[in-house]
């Protein structure tokens, strides 16, 4: 049985693209951040599958000796038209909407089998800490405000796409078929939203 951090342990490397052994920035302790649902909705097999996989991947290097602090958010704060519409819906406020959801996403993780993080974040504990970021990034010119929001700018970001390896010329608009760009206030159908106004009358 391994039951120290002698073992080596090998992660592919997205930047590198090289497989290679698992450093950790501090010796035998290992940080992990997660994104979290947003808790508006039930969760779906796409969650499961994310959180099952953080899951194995914490336990496993628990096993090799690692000292593990994990971390993954709750996202209890994200309004939109289909909100808003379920509120309505519903008949209920946005708060009892937030508790309900995330009462069956700590439900429905257990039945899984999937452990808790050592701290779960809520994004509206939070929120002063994202205005001076997201302002920070608008100052230096890597986001713009808009209309309905503010969004970055992955143009005004060279380096976009280096770990995905996906280069920014040959994104196609609406090639997911998810949204167009006449769904937002965007220069860029790539530029993804830091802040969302609430458009509602």
């Amino acid at each position: 049985m391994i039951t120290s951090v002698n073992s080596k342990l090998k992660v592919y490397n997205t930047l590198t693209k090289k497989l290679e052994d698992f450093e950790p920035l501090e010796d035998k302790k290992v940080r992990i951040y997660a994104c979290g649902l947003t808790v508006n909705d039930y969760m779906h097999i796409g969650h499961a599958r994310t959180y099952l996989v953080w899951d194995v991947i914490v336990r496993y290097l628990k096993f090799l000796g690692y000292e593990v602090f994990y971390v993954s958010n709750i996202t209890d704060i994200t309004i939109d038209e289909k909100i808003l519409k379920r509120l309505e819906e519903e008949k209920i406020s946005f708060q009892q909407l937030i508790e309900k959801y995330t009462k069956a996403y700590f439900e429905d993780r257990e039945a899984l089998g999937i452990a808790r993080a050592d701290v779960h974040p809520l994004a509206t504990q939070h929120i002063q800490e994202m205005i001076e970021l997201i302002q920070k990034l608008i100052d230096k010119g890597y986001a713009y405000v808009a209309e309905d929001g503010v969004y970055f700018s992955i143009n005004k970001f060279p380096e976009y796409g280096k770990l995905s390896g996906i280069k920014v010329s040959e994104l196609l608009a609406g090639a997911s078929g998810r949204v167009t760009k006449d769904e937002y206030d965007k220069e860029n159908i790539g530029d993804f939203a830091l802040w969302k106004k609430n458009q509602r009358k």
